[in-house]
């Protein structure tokens, strides 16, 4: 039903920028839900902390809108009101970055470990400044920041974890 409401008339909600990105961040959740359950012990949710899921889904809201860059103009033509289409491309990409610079500091503070703060600051202020930079190309903008977060998720996974 996301994918239905999220893409046909007459919701069509990938319309709308803030409710186009919670949408995909709502259908990203239930796969992590879905995996949780399959791989927890007892079968159960609550084993899922919250600080977690609210952190992927606000990260998630947050940073989406990086993929709206790779076609502004065929968004405008069809009435797709993402940032881009709203603030221009030099607007949009100031927003963006500041929504993915937020994401890393968020996970700092949601998961209550300091010790990626540093971290945090290093790949949020370099994906701020490749979102913001015009020598990247937009359509290899999400690319470029993908790998920012892998890198970033696989310190994140050493500090917590190991």
């Amino acid at each position: 039903f996301l994918a239905w409401a999220y893409s046909a008339e007459p919701y069509r909600l990938k319309k709308f920028p803030g409710v186009a990105t919670f949408i995909s961040s709502i259908a990203s959740l239930l796969i992590l839900f879905v995996g949780f359950f399959l791989f927890s012990g007892d079968k159960n949710l609550t084993g899922l902390s919250w600080r977690v899921i609210l952190l992927i889904s606000t990260a998630l809201t947050l940073s989406l809108p990086i993929k709206d860059f790779k076609d502004i103009e065929g968004d405008k033509k069809y009435g797709v009101w993402t940032i881009p289409v709203l603030l221009g491309e030099s607007g949009g990409r100031l927003v963006v970055s500041a929504g993915v610079f937020i994401s890393f500091m968020l996970s700092v503070f949601l998961l209550n470990e300091l010790r990626l703060f540093w971290w945090a600051i290093l790949f949020g202020g370099a994906s701020y400044l490749i979102i913001t930079s015009r020598k990247i190309k937009p359509h290899l903008l999400f690319w470029w920041i993908l790998a920012a977060v892998g890198a970033y998720g696989l310190i994140l996974m050493k500090i917590v974890f190991l």
